[in-house]
């Protein structure tokens, strides 16, 4: 029988990979790899990281959170985990708008457009896609993170206000976020700033209910395991690569099959995605998301003075050199990825873990000392 695991190594693995296809999916280089389906559906893949989001979450809290306290200090971590590196990229970008005010190396006018002052505030809280722009603003990836945020509060808020009817109210909402998406949204999946809400509701709480359902059911025989690993994963790049129009609200679903099949790490491609340098991916994930921006955007500033845009995509006149380029981006990336989450992820989450751990330390000293009074 397979063990019910407290790390998740392989899904990690896969959030790194899905990481990757998001890069592809925003570099603009007209190579090989931008011509394939599956990269120029690769949006979807932020749909694997919510769903995955829950699963993760609803593990590792569901049973953690029973009083205000115990919400705060879950909203705290979750902030710590995110915010240090979210702010050290933003800050990244506004000097690189300080240095087109002064250098005046670039065509575009300095913090205009989606990079105009007042929509600082908003990014800095991460409330930037809940409605408050008609576009994404700065660095456009952490809209995700914004809509993030918001389900970690409303995950909080439903085991304070009902926990035994939890997995109900999920199925409810889940299905509304759905519905919403179907019914409003002009690109269904390909949604962000307007209706990024409803889409991460949508996946995240479908995510806690397949953790519910990996925790509470029997686990497959390794055998099983063994077909379904390769079956689900193919299924779910071709389901990525054939997508169009309302078929892509169904990404959630096809991706929670998926993290059902491989929390449980049993199977053969399991064994292939616990390779180190994917783990390393895995854990470099984050960084991977939030960085690409920041570098495609530098690379991009370079490509128009050099004179090799076409179209709004590099192109060097030969497409196996677009294609060595834009693997020599990715590496960048992986590289520059690796170094953030050395020196801002890691320290940025230590610090907030270990604030809380000192505030809870001097607040449990009175009550330990009335005690032993």
């Amino acid at each position: 029988m397979i063990s019910k695991t407290t790390r998740f190594d392989v899904l990690d693995a896969l959030r790194g990979l899905c990481a990757i296809l998001v890069v592809f999916f925003h570099l603009p280089v007209s190579s090989h790899f931008h011509a394939l389906p599956l990269t120029r559906h690769g949006y979807l893949f932020v749909d694997f990281f919510f769903v995955l989001s829950g699963f993760v979450i609803a593990h590792a809290y569901s049973g953690r959170i029973g009083t205000v306290g115990d919400a705060g200090r879950f909203l705290v971590r979750r902030v710590g985990r995110v915010w240090p590196l979210h702010m050290a990229i933003l800050a990244a970008f506004v000097l690189l708008e300080l240095c087109r005010l002064w250098f005046r190396f670039d065509a575009v006018p300095p913090f205009s457009g989606d990079r105009a002052p007042q929509y600082l505030i908003s990014n800095i809280l991460l409330v930037q896609a809940f409605g408050l722009h008609h576009h994404l603003t700065w660095n456009g990836p952490a809209w995700s993170i914004s809509v993030e945020m918001g389900c970690y509060v409303l995950f909080a808020l439903m085991l304070l206000a009902a926990p035994r009817r939890f997995t109900p109210i999920a199925v409810i909402l889940a299905v509304v976020g759905a519905l919403v998406v179907l019914t409003f949204a002009p690109r269904y999946m390909n949604t962000t700033y307007n209706f990024g809400f409803p889409r991460a509701m949508y996946g995240f709480l479908l995510g806690c209910l397949v953790q519910r359902i990996w925790s509470a059911a029997p686990d497959p025989g390794q055998g099983l395991v063994r077909w379904l690993e390769p079956i689900s994963l193919i299924a779910a790049v071709a389901y990525v690569s054939l997508a169009r129009g309302p078929w892509t609200v169904l990404a959630p679903l096809i991706f929670a099959v998926c993290i059902w099949v491989f929390a449980s790490e049993a199977g053969r491609v399991s064994r292939w995605l616990s390779a180190r340098p994917l783990l390393r991916l895995g854990h470099w994930s984050y960084s991977i998301y939030m960085t690409h921006m920041l570098v495609i955007t530098v690379m991009l500033i370079v490509a128009r003075k050099a004179g090799i845009m076409e179209n709004r995509r590099i192109d060097f006149g030969s497409v196996w050199l677009n294609d060595l380029f834009a693997l020599a981006v990715l590496a960048f990336i992986v590289g520059l990825s690796a170094l953030t989450y050395r020196w801002i992820e890691t320290p940025g989450r230590d610090w907030v873990n270990g604030w809380l751990k000192r505030r809870d330390a001097r607040r449990a000293r009175p009550v330990l000392a009335a005690e032993t009074a």
